[in-house]
């Protein structure tokens, strides 16, 4: 079930079983398990995923906030391109075409970059890997 999907780090609280009602920090997951350090105990236990529930004071509280604005960040290029296309040609007609000379445009802009300044071009494209990783994290 992808509700009961935990990640290392995360807060968790026990139901059900001898730890009923404890808090305690996702260590690792594995196969329908998950190794918790319960508050007040040295050590690390297994337990089912299903006896878990997330208290939503884990470390990755941010990442709901960057997953959207990154959203935004790649959407709202295009719907612009969309917006001023239908404004300038009051309709789709030629929309591939232009969509097509916008994405060669493009792919020269790159060339022209990686030529000119390479660093600033790794340094986008290492931007870019960021931003990957994080809409999948």
């Amino acid at each position: 079930m992808i509700s009961n999907f935990l990640r290392p780090g995360e807060t968790v609280r026990a139901r059900g079983g001898t730890r009923s009602g404890k808090r305690g920090v996702v260590v690792a997951t594995a196969a329908g398990r998950t190794k918790v350090r319960f508050n007040g105990t040295s050590g690390t236990r297994w337990v089912r995923t299903g006896n878990l529930t997330s208290t939503g004071s884990g470390s990755l509280s941010w990442i709901l906030p960057v997953k959207a604005a990154l959203v935004l960040f790649l959407v709202v290029p295009g719907i612009r391109f969309v917006i001023v296309h239908l404004w300038t040609h009051g309709g789709l007609d030629g929309f591939a075409t232009a969509l097509g000379i916008q994405m060669g445009q493009a792919a020269l802009a790159w060339g022209h970059l990686f030529t000119t300044d390479p660093l600033g071009a790794l340094l986008h494209l290492g931007f870019l890997g960021v931003v990957s990783r994080l809409m999948h994290w």
